[in-house]
């Protein structure tokens, strides 16, 4: 039960009350209590005061029940005022002469009052001067805020009074503003000023017709439409607002990054309203207050940077929305219960739209007198704007004649590849040919002793290798060039790989007395494309020992590199230079010499090894020492990579 000190008196003197201190609240988050329960005594040391001059919950799903008491020592009827008119349902319930009486209201079911109260009203009997116990229920699917009041009929005046005399004000303010620009717009045909007009009229409908309740005016159903979806006047005064700022501030050329992101948040203002169509009141509420932060910040930082470049109309509009993100801060701050609730909460957004409409209305008419200031800047900026495009041509024309010469540079490496293609056909290719033709002619004829038909046998083995060695790379570096050799990399057993490979070139060695050598560690194997793995070891080995001298080793093994295996081909050859090096692992052309016995070769081989060496994630490297032999080496992975 309440203490006694908590009554509520009223009287002649007395006429109105605010009782929100001196009441009882209870909030019940399953909002399945009912009266029955929340009157036993149980509950009753969970009604607590609440701080404030009135009961502010934000936007929950829980209802609020509220115990009050009072007396009326004036007149024979004592109203319940709850002074805000956005509260989808309200349910009273009091006892007098030994009977319950249970009386529903809210914005959900309207009833009109012969007071024009915009807001709700319950009659409670005066009991001879005697308290009356009250219990109301309040559940809303918009801001829960209960201003609550006692008063007699003389009383309703003061409350009256006190909710909409700044209203009334404002409004008054909103139609001189109105009429004002609506006659300029009139006049200059300035979009602008049709924004703005569209701005004034959503925003003063948020504040008059949702916010304070003015829609309990008109009809029945206007009155439940604005109440289900007169929160969505916010998103539209917003979307009217981002459409006059852009032109005001004429933040295409001053802001450019903070135009884009104020049309995004434009398009994205039709969510909110989206979201009232299916009934969604809570995120509509929530998108708006997001909306009320991020909206008056991107402005004034937007007309910041159009001060700071000289547009001098954007002083009125820094100051105008400072002074109105002020107010915003603190109604929203206030509303989701930072901040006190109190009367002014409901004052302070009128107010604060009121000056700003003023001082945006001020910077209208500064733009007015700049009009033709701006057209000669204007034109300034068009002579300007064609000067950089020029520049910007130019930049243009001369990055594309850079690329040209890099294609050209490009096609001259390509012609000379081309060419050396050319001569490896017409002289590597026609030369051992036309010899090996010469020497059937003579076989023929049998002009050849029989030590010159081994000689003969001899010779076109060695012409027939290398034939097929450069036909053989010839063929893989074209495909490689039209990109139809892929890399499929698999398991491959190095031991076996290099029997092969050395019993090949056994002979070949065999020819030169070069001995061939070949280690490799037990169960070594690398995961590589086994095709293009042994051209690379074929292409190493032949060029070994085609540039070992008779007599010399040449060598192929590989070894153990942690996670990689490193495979390497020595030779006791001449060795190579460091621009020789140079150009054969960095060079654009293909390089090549005469092996010791004056071997032809091409380049196409080591070309070769580089790039497929690369296409199974290594390196080809060079140790060379002029006199002292090479070796060529590279290294492979143990195991396909991870994928994630």
């Amino acid at each position: 039960m309440l203490p006694a000190q908590n009554v509520n008196v009223l009287s002649s003197d007395r006429p109105y009350v605010r009782i929100a201190q001196t009441s009882g609240w209870l909030v019940d988050p399953t909002a399945m209590l009912t009266f029955q329960q929340v009157r036993q005594q149980a509950y009753g040391s969970l009604f607590q005061p609440v701080k404030h001059e009135m009961g502010a919950f934000g936007i929950t799903s829980s209802a609020v029940w509220i115990h009050g008491r009072v007396s009326n020592n004036a007149t024979n009827v004592t109203y319940l005022l709850i002074e805000f008119s956005n509260i989808d349902s309200l349910s009273l319930y009091y006892e007098h002469e030994g009977q319950l009486h249970t009386v529903q209201s809210g914005s959900m079911q309207y009833k009109p009052n012969t007071f024009h109260f915009h807001g709700f009203t319950f009659e409670l009997p005066a009991n001879d001067g005697l308290p009356v116990d009250f219990w109301l229920r309040a559940r809303t699917g918009n801001a829960l805020i209960v201003p609550l009041a006692v008063a007699t009929a003389e009383g309703i005046p003061t409350a009256l009074a006190g909710m909409y005399v700044v209203e009334l004000i404002y409004l008054g303010v909103v139609l001189a503003l109105f009429f004002y620009n609506l006659l300029l717009f009139i006049w200059i045909r300035d979009k602008a000023y049709l924004w703005y007009l569209g701005y004034l009229i959503s925003l003063a409908g948020f504040n008059l017709l949702y916010l304070r309740g003015f829609h309990y005016s008109l009809s029945p159903s206007a009155a439940l439409f604005f109440n289900q979806y007169g929160i969505g006047m916010a998103a539209i005064s917003y979307m009217f607002t981002i459409g006059f700022s852009i032109l005001f501030l004429q933040s295409k050329k001053y802001a450019p990054l903070q135009t884009r992101i104020l049309r995004v948040i434009f398009w994205l203002l039709w969510v909110p309203v989206f979201c009232l169509a299916f009934g969604w009141r809570e995120p509509a509420i929530r998108i708006n207050e997001l909306c009320s932060f991020c909206i008056p910040i991107l402005f004034i930082w937007m007309a910041i940077r159009a001060i700071r470049r000289g547009y001098k109309p954007a002083l009125y509009f820094i100051i105008a929305w400072s002074t109105l993100l002020v107010c915003i801060l603190l109604f929203v701050t206030t509303n989701i219960g930072v901040l006190p609730y109190g009367h002014w909460s409901f004052h302070i957004l009128p107010i604060g739209s009121a000056v700003e409409m003023v001082l945006l209305s001020l910077a209208l008419g500064h733009r007015y007198a700049l009009l033709k200031k701006e057209t000669i800047d204007m034109q300034a900026a068009h002579l300007q704007y064609a000067i950089t495009q020029k520049d910007l041509l130019e930049d243009k024309v001369n990055l594309r004649t850079q690329e040209l010469a890099k294609m050209m540079q490009h096609l001259r490496e390509s012609n000379t590849v081309k060419d050396k293609l050319l001569g490896i056909i017409s002289h590597d290719l026609r030369t051992p040919l036309g010899t090996l033709s010469g020497l059937l002619e003579l076989l023929e004829m049998k002009a050849l002793t029989p030590q010159e038909i081994k000689e003969f046998a001899q010779m076109a083995r060695q012409h027939i290798k290398h034939i097929n060695s450069t036909m053989h790379n010839m063929l893989n570096w074209s495909l490689s060039q039209m990109n139809r050799i892929e890399t499929r990399p698999v398991k491959v057993e190095l031991a076996q790989l290099f029997q092969l490979i050395t019993d090949t070139y056994r002979f070949s060695a065999g020819q030169k007395n070069i001995k061939l050598e070949a280690s490799v560690p037990p169960g070594a194997v690398v995961y590589a494309d086994d095709h293009q793995l042994e051209l690379i070891v074929r292409n190493l080995l032949d060029n070994a020992i085609k540039f070992t001298p008779r007599g010399g080793t040449v060598s192929l093994g590989a070894r153990d590199a942690g996670n990689k295996v490193e495979l390497f081909v020595t030779d006791s050859g001449n060795g190579l230079t460091s621009e020789a090096v140079y150009k054969i692992l960095y060079g654009n052309k293909l390089y090549s010499t005469d092996g010791t016995a004056n071997e032809k070769g091409t380049g196409l081989g080591l070309w070769l090894c580089k790039e497929f060496v690369v296409n199974n994630g290594g390196e080809l490297r060079i140790n060379s020492i002029p006199g002292q032999g090479s070796t060529f080496y590279f290294q492979l992975p143990k195991e396909p990579p991870a994928v994630f």
